[in-house]
């Protein structure tokens, strides 16, 4: 039997069941496909279309906070690679301008190419914070560290301190 001789036998059949149908049953069938036609329709092609209407401000919100996140990020990797030279005298002036909070006790000193910094009880988080700035603002790295753990001032005191020196490379 070939494809077209069935598709022909179940159009007749369609067909005759159709006209064995009272007018009132046809007219219930026929609203009840058009019913489910456009629920079909509402179903696959307007529902995901109004649901990506509507969620499209939040997802350019989003997006666009991406992409500013993005371009900082940019921009820091290329202020990254082209860094900006300093002088010596200009690194050395930071590097001793900025000890104030790593302690009264703190003192720099000053010899050709590097910086010895002394400690006594300076703060492990100040001396951390330090070390990131006189990286970024004097471009001075540690090249020899002597540190060791002070006593807490207090016995009830959890702040870590540090004593030692450190050395430091200038540009």
């Amino acid at each position: 039997m070939s494809p077209n001789t069935l598709t022909a036998q179940m159009r007749s059949g369609w067909q005759a069941a159709w006209a064995r149908r009272s007018q009132r049953e046809k007219q219930l069938l026929s609203i009840g496909i058009w019913v489910l036609g456009l629920a079909a329709l509402w179903m696959l092609a307007l529902a995901p279309a109004l649901r990506t209407w509507q969620e499209a401000p939040a997802r350019q919100a989003l997006l666009d906070a991406q992409s500013q996140r993005m371009r900082q990020l940019q921009a820091q990797a290329q202020s990254l690679q082209k860094p900006v030279t300093i002088s010596r005298a200009d690194a050395a002036k930071w590097l001793e301008k900025s000890l104030t909070e790593l302690g009264p006790n703190a003192r720099i000193s000053l010899q050709g190419e590097t910086a010895t910094l002394s400690l006594q009880a300076a703060p492990a988080a100040a001396l951390a914070r330090w070390l990131s700035q006189a990286r970024d603002n004097a471009q001075s790295l540690p090249t020899q560290a002597q540190l060791q753990h002070a006593s807490p001032p207090g016995p009830n005191s959890l702040d870590v301190t540090w004593r030692g020196s450190l050395v430091m490379r200038l540009p």
